[in-house]
C-alpha cells in the first residue's frame, strides 16, 4: 500500500510539472498571439467606422491645360480623419482606354490638394463635413471625351469612387 501511495504521489508531482512547464512555454505565444488578434480587430473597427462618398465633380470652365477636376467627398462615416492621414491619401483618375493616373498629394505637375468646405476651423476632416478636392492633370492634348472615374482612397483602405461623363 505505501508503494502505491509513493508511485501516485511522485505521478501527481510529476504531472504538476510537466503541466507547469507547458504553460510556461505556451503563454509567450499566446499572449504575442492574442496581441496579434486585438491589433487586427483595431484596424477592423476603423475600417467599419470610416466611410466617404463622392458627391459630385466637375471641370472649371474653359479647360486650361491644367484641367482642375474639382469633386466633392462627403465624410459619411463616424470616424475623423487626420490632416497626416489626409496626406498619405491617394487619388486616382481613370481616363478610358486602360489609361489611369495616380495623383501624389500636392507635387505638381500631377497633383491633388484639398479644402475643407464650412469646417470647424480645425485640419481634421470630421463626420458630415465635406471637402472639395482639385486635381491638377497637366495634359499637353487635352483629354478626350468619354467615361472617367475618380478614387479616393485613404492610408486605410477605404475608398470612395464615382464615374461621370467628359464631353
Amino acid at each position: 500500500m505505501a508503494d502505491e501511495a509513493i508511485s501516485t504521489a511522485i505521478l501527481t508531482v510529476a504531472t504538476i510539472i510537466a503541466a507547469l512547464v507547458l504553460v510556461n512555454a505556451m503563454y509567450p505565444a499566446l499572449y504575442s498571439a492574442s496581441g496579434s488578434i486585438l491589433s487586427m480587430n483595431d484596424r477592423s473597427t476603423e475600417r467599419l467606422r470610416t466611410e466617404v462618398t463622392v458627391l459630385t465633380e466637375w471641370f472649371p470652365s474653359g479647360r486650361p491645360q491644367d484641367i482642375g477636376l474639382n469633386v466633392w467627398v462627403k465624410n459619411t462615416g463616424s470616424t475623423a480623419i487626420s490632416a497626416t492621414d489626409m496626406g498619405k491619401a491617394d487619388a486616382f483618375l481613370y481616363t478610358g482606354n486602360g489609361n489611369a493616373t495616380r495623383f501624389p498629394k500636392s507635387t505638381p505637375p500631377d497633383s491633388w490638394s484639398y479644402a475643407i468646405l464650412s469646417g470647424n476651423g480645425d485640419a481634421t476632416w470630421d463626420p458630415a463635413e465635406t471637402i472639395q478636392i482639385t486635381v491638377h492633370y497637366n495634359t499637353s492634348g487635352g483629354l478626350s471625351p468619354g467615361t472617367m472615374r475618380f478614387r479616393l482612397v485613404l492610408p486605410n483602405g477605404v475608398y470612395a469612387e464615382d464615374e461621370f461623363a467628359y464631353t
